[in-house]
């Protein structure tokens, strides 16, 4: 593989077959491309500057073979003895060739490298751009670039022997017939079998197979230019420059010179590169590049392409059915299904029942345009309405949601009547990142339908559930929690059993005391006076003054006596309630017939005893 291509000032030191020195040819080749490259339009509908002789963007904006699209580089081997060629007497229209290395070509034939670029243009029309680059410049050149529908297969730069070209009806061979100045003449022919043409369709010669239905393309199809000075190849890079005539270039549409017939898909995916020792066509095939491969087609695909989110695992599969011109298929997460060369028709794809956990988010179809409409939905069914050229590529999204169970427990189980009780809830088998909410709710039937009372809603974080309120019960009796996740985009909702958090709300026990409570009053008779007159008074002590010598807890002083010598307290307000002795001190103040009496401390009494 060559990395440098010479100039002409070297083609003195390199000989033809028979060894004479080629300055004076290159010399002549010299004079007749000293004409200057004029500036020309594009080909109609392309921005692909085909028609200028370098490789270089000239106008800003367009397309050159710096920026090529869908590019690809054949390169020449490296070195005349392990260079290949076509064998002697090998001839365009033969398919079995001989390849053998060491037989050097002519310096005009011996092909460099060559490129190959395709784009489709906004009117659908699909543009081919070619290019070579020779090793000396000896005026005119002619060359074949060999367009097939499928790849040849050992056939590499390295191969030599026999060689059977895969050709197939409809192949297409573009010649390239520069006469040494001014503009390259442009031809296409078709490879011919008894399978789409006759003899009298040959080029040049009335046999079949061969290649024929020939067609000069004109200006309006094609255009074409060799370089009239020195350009800068920019693909190999280093500051490579050609010189006058090492480079031309062409450019075609496929579309208007017929290659694709109206209506029937057909796709080219290999070229190669050959020159040829004359402008004949019948003339022999010297040296040639091997194939690259390439994709040149009119015809369609259609891609669908599998997203799934929070994906537990990469195994679970899809199922697809398709109308009757496709084939049904399974897709995983990541997976991509592509149903290529199509012709342009409705085609409709629809995804089938969704796996226990999926949920079905969306599909949604593109050609890679802004404004692209060809698709219509209905659920999971995209119907596509596919158009020559056009790569749709439709992408369904599935989203798996978990589903959680939760689980609780009270704190505590049983309580007392006016006691208070929270709940506790835990998730099991949530996404990791599981948010959401929970409500709690206390009922006081085991169906949790009956008597609710609220205890609160708390907010779930990475899967982490807050406790409930707690709640204080002023009545006895059973009563059930439950809790309710409410779920979120990655997780299902999920209740609690009713029945699994019963909470016992049991009668309080209490205790008693008794403590006896007296309304003391006393009484007061004098019995051996003569007519009595004078005061009584009534002093009642607590247990705590056994002596009677403090302050009595209650006093009733200087009652007056009864003509019947009595007297007697009416305490209705003073209670006692101490538990002990109490003790009464009783006074008459006497008179002038008779002497004062007094009834000692503690002679009348009572005691209050609490069991």
């Amino acid at each position: 593989m060559s990395t440098t291509l010479p100039q002409p000032a070297d083609t003195a030191r390199r000989t033809t077959r028979s060894g004479r020195y080629l300055i004076a040819a290159a010399a002549t080749a010299a004079i007749l491309l000293t004409q200057t490259m004029t500036a020309v339009a594009n080909l109609p509908g392309s921005s692909f500057e085909s028609g200028d002789g370098n490789l270089a963007v000239d106008t800003g904006g367009n397309l050159d073979w710096s920026n090529a699209p869908n590019l690809a580089t054949g390169v020449d081997v490296v070195g005349k003895s392990s260079d290949n060629a076509f064998g002697q007497g090998t001839k365009e229209d033969v398919s079995a060739v001989s390849v053998v290395t060491g037989s050097i070509p002519p310096n005009k034939n011996d092909l460099q490298r060559f490129y190959v670029a395709n784009n489709v243009a906004g009117n659908g029309d699909i543009f081919l751009y070619l290019a070579w680059e020779r090793l000396v410049n000896i005026g005119n050149a002619n060359l074949d670039f060999e367009i097939n529908q499928k790849a040849t297969a050992g056939f590499t730069a390295s191969t030599t022997g026999a060689v059977t070209l895969n050709r197939t009806p409809g192949d297409v061979l573009v010649s390239y017939d520069f006469g040494g100045s001014g503009t390259p003449t442009l031809g296409l022919s078709f490879w011919v079998t008894s399978a789409n043409g006759a003899a009298s369709d040959c080029f040049s010669s009335n046999a079949l197979p061969c290649w024929g239905k020939h067609v000069t393309l004109g200006s309006g199809v094609a255009e074409g230019a060799v370089n009239t000075s020195s350009v800068a190849e920019p693909i190999i890079g280093g500051g490579t420059t050609l010189a006058t005539g090492l480079f031309g270039e062409a450019g075609i549409n496929l579309t208007a010179a017929g290659v694709f017939p109206a209506g029937v898909c057909e796709a080219f995916g290999s070229t190669f590169v050959k020159s040829r020792s004359s402008s004949s066509f019948t003339a022999e095939v010297k040296d040639f590049i091997a194939p690259v491969a390439v994709n040149i087609s009119n015809c369609g695909s259609i891609t669908v392409n599998k997203v799934t989110q929070n994906a537990p695992n990469a195994t679970q599969t899809f199922g697809f059915t398709t109308s009757s011109n496709l084939s049904s298929f399974s897709l995983a997460g990541g997976g991509s299904k592509a149903f290529n060369t199509l012709n342009a028709g409705t085609y409709t794809v629809t995804e089938g029942a969704e796996p226990t956990g999926w949920d079905f988010v969306s599909v949604s179809c593109t050609d890679g345009t802004n404004t692209y409409t060809g698709t219509t939905y209905s659920g999971t069914t995209a119907t596509i309405a596919l158009k020559f050229g056009q790569n749709v590529v439709c992408t369904y999204t599935n989203h798996y949601k978990n589903a959680p169970t939760i689980a609780t427990v009270l704190a505590p189980a049983t309580v007392v009547v006016g006691g208070s009780v929270h709940d506790t809830a835990t998730l099991s088998g949530a996404s990791a990142n599981a948010g959401g909410t929970v409500t709690y709710t206390v009922y006081s039937d085991t169906a949790c339908s009956a008597g609710a009372r609220d205890a609160g809603t708390v907010t779930v974080s990475s899967g982490s559930v807050p406790n409930s309120n707690a709640l204080t019960f002023t009545s006895a009796g059973d009563f059930y929690w439950q809790a309710v996740y409410s779920g979120d985009a990655d997780n299902t909702g999920a209740t609690s059993v009713c029945t699994s958090e019963h909470l016992v709300v049991t009668k309080a026990s209490p205790s008693a005391t008794t403590a006896q409570t007296v309304l003391p009053n006393d009484s007061f008779a004098l019995s051996g006076g003569f007519n009595a007159t004078g005061t009584v008074s009534f002093k009642l002590f607590s247990p705590a003054d056994a002596t009677c010598s403090g302050t009595p807890a209650y006093q009733a002083n200087n009652l007056t006596m009864t003509a019947a010598g009595t007297a007697a307290t009416s305490n209705s307000t003073y209670i006692a309630s101490t538990e002990g002795t109490w003790r009464w001190l009783v006074t008459y103040s006497g008179d002038g017939n008779n002497n004062p009496v007094t009834k000692a401390c503690g002679v009348e009494q009572f005691t209050i005893a609490n069991h």
